[in-house]
């Protein structure tokens, strides 16, 4: 069994954070309420890999866009999914090992560099 794998960040308005979990087996990435009494806090998720992963949790990591309007999932520095938390869209998942992203090309992320 692999080792469980968790990563997240959260906006700058603490309301909504991006999640990755990959439990050993399955890997999800989550949109998360942060703020909020009770209920649900999942509001989307996006089915990542199932089985064996080839990547560390040094691999991976979940960022917030400038705008702070779309976060994503990266692997390996490059982007496999994402959530529009404007515009309730998500793009991606379903990760392969020696396989690449499948997200349209309409699909922007703009970071600057720190």
């Amino acid at each position: 069994m692999q080792k469980e794998i968790f990563a997240a960040s959260a906006r700058s308005t603490g309301d909504l954070a991006g999640v990755f979990e990959y439990d050993g087996e399955t890997g999800y990435f989550y949109l998360y309420r942060t703020k909020g009494a009770g209920g649900t806090k999942i509001i989307d998720t996006l089915h990542v890999i199932s089985g064996p992963v080839d990547f560390a949790r040094d691999d991976v990591s979940v960022q917030w866009d400038d705008s702070e309007t779309n976060v994503a999932l990266f692997v390996n520095k490059t982007m496999w999914a994402v959530f529009d938390c404007t515009l309730g869209r998500k793009f991606g998942g379903e990760y392969r090992v020696g396989g690449r992203p499948a997200l349209p090309t309409s699909v922007s992320f703009v970071k600057s560099p720190r």
